[in-house]
């Protein structure tokens, strides 16, 4: 009686410690520290889990510095298909200037360049072959600095049709070295993709003077808008893969490459770059995704309980996740409560797509019309990422939602329907260090690279089917 006593009264003491404080989390003092469960005094038990996917009406906002998506995976055969294209600006590295050398002298233009800093893919890029073409964005178009970053699902922004250069990019080579041969040496680089353009505009450029162009960079963009580097989906003959490319990047660049002429004679050889300098936020990532196969008859079938989940990293798709039995789960001491999502063995195209690095979970909180991290477990300074959902391990994601369910079968608080999704960022509703408001968190990067199906709550192999697993005390 004694023994039972004082085990009664350690569990006890763990559990005020651990559950008054949000700070604190139970895998921060090792999972070693959870009872085993003995079936004496530590208990585990499963409860059902009802999952419905949905498509995710994706605010995802693509800032200066992240990976820019571009290309199209024509029909993933579980999701369907994806486009992204590319537009911003470039500018003389500052004004006042004019930034062609010996612009009065005869200047003769012999290419025009568009190098873009490659940092990687998504998709079948052994096979992929994608024509891009280079276009410039109209005047009229409304497109200009946007600090906050523009969305993934901005509408179209008006281009001329014109085409200043095109490249068919086989995909696989997209990290092989390149030449760059300038005056006095050749640069040997790597990971930059190079496109050349109409020479004329080098022309158009070292005509602009600085009164009406490069006085300003106000007075600049009203010359020129900047680029939209589209997908010609007719010209690209296997369309499987994204690529991406870093704008914030020294290997990004509009090069000139020219030569001043006096006479008949050519005295020097020249180069003059526009870049995406700082204070440039004039870029957008435009990323269409088209539903089709498996996962456009999921969430279409209208079944509340699905079978498998479908998940595609923003923007993207989510699933809902109802626990029946929560609520009338009696009071206990919860040592450990985990909800187990498993991959599906053998979906079409895991050999091609990779999966998310992480999933993130959050609650429907239907009363107050707004999403909610899920109370008590999300911490954005308890290391979220690696504690609340994690990365996949063993095929498997898991969340821990012990303090969440330990408030519910104690407190009686509210159990929400949960969030499941893949996300490029979120925007807690917890706070961090000093109190200040966390507005945007990173979770996967890059911007729609990942995709993965899971087992479902109807799943028909029980032992596979998510589910919250309970390891639990009497009181």
């Amino acid at each position: 009686m004694k023994l039972k006593s004082s085990v009664f009264y350690s569990i006890a003491l763990a559990v005020s410690l651990i559950y008054s404080c949000k700070k604190i989390d139970t895998t921060d003092i090792g999972d070693d520290l959870i009872p085993a469960v003995d079936n004496v005094f530590t208990f585990d038990t499963v409860l059902d889990v009802e999952t419905d996917n949905l498509f995710l009406n994706d605010s995802s906002r693509i800032q200066r510095n992240s990976p820019h998506a571009w290309g199209v995976i024509d029909n993933d055969p579980e999701f369907g298909k994806t486009r992204a294209d590319i537009y911003f600006s470039l500018t003389p590295n500052g004004y006042g200037l004019h930034p062609f050398q010996k612009k009065d002298s005869t200047l003769i233009f012999d290419s025009v360049v568009l190098a873009l800093a490659y940092t990687g893919s998504f998709g079948d890029t052994a096979t992929s072959i994608q024509r891009m073409t280079v276009h410039e964005i109209d005047f009229d178009a409304n497109f200009s600095d946007s600090i906050a970053g523009y969305r993934t699902d901005i509408p179209n922004i008006p281009y001329d049709l014109t085409v200043l250069g095109s490249k068919l990019i086989d995909f696989k080579t997209l990290d092989d070295s390149v030449l760059d041969r300038r005056k006095r040496d050749t640069l040997r680089l790597k990971n930059q993709l190079r496109i050349q353009l109409d020479p004329s505009l080098g022309n158009r450029f070292r005509n602009y003077d600085t009164a009406t162009a490069y006085k300003n960079d106000s007075l600049f963009r009203t010359k020129f808008r900047g680029l939209a580097l589209r997908v010609d989906e007719a010209g690209s003959p296997v369309k499987n893969a994204l690529a991406y490319f870093s704008l914030d990047n020294a290997n990004t660049r509009l090069i000139f490459y020219y030569r001043v002429q006096s006479g008949s004679a050519i005295v020097d050889t020249l180069v003059t770059e526009f870049g995406f300098y700082a204070l440039n936020f004039t870029n957008a990532n435009q990323i269409a995704r088209t539903p089709a196969n498996n996962y456009l008859s999921y969430i279409n079938n209208g079944n509340g309980n699905d079978d498998r989940i479908y998940l595609q990293s923003s923007p993207g798709s989510y699933a809902t996740i109802k626990i029946p039995g929560l609520r009338s789960l009696s009071n206990r001491i919860i040592h450990r409560a985990e909800l187990i999502f498993e991959t599906l063995p053998g979906s079409l195209g895991d050999n091609i797509y990779r999966k998310p690095d992480f999933l993130f979970m959050d609650a429907i909180d239907t009363a107050n019309k707004r999403i909610i991290t899920v109370p008590y477990d999300f911490n954005f300074e308890n290391n979220y990422n690696i504690l609340f959902g994690g990365p996949i391990k063993n095929n498997r994601y898991i969340f821990n939602v012990s303090r969440y369910v330990q408030s519910i079968v104690t407190r009686k608080e509210k159990d929400y329907t949960l969030r499941l999704y893949a996300p490029y960022t979120t925007r807690p509703t917890d706070f961090a260090s000093g109190f200040l408001p966390i507005t945007q968190v990173p979770v996967n990067s890059p911007i729609a690279a990942g995709r993965v199906v899971l087992t479902g709550g109807s799943f028909s192999d029980p032992s596979k089917r998510v589910r919250l697993r309970i390891i639990y005390s009497k009181i």
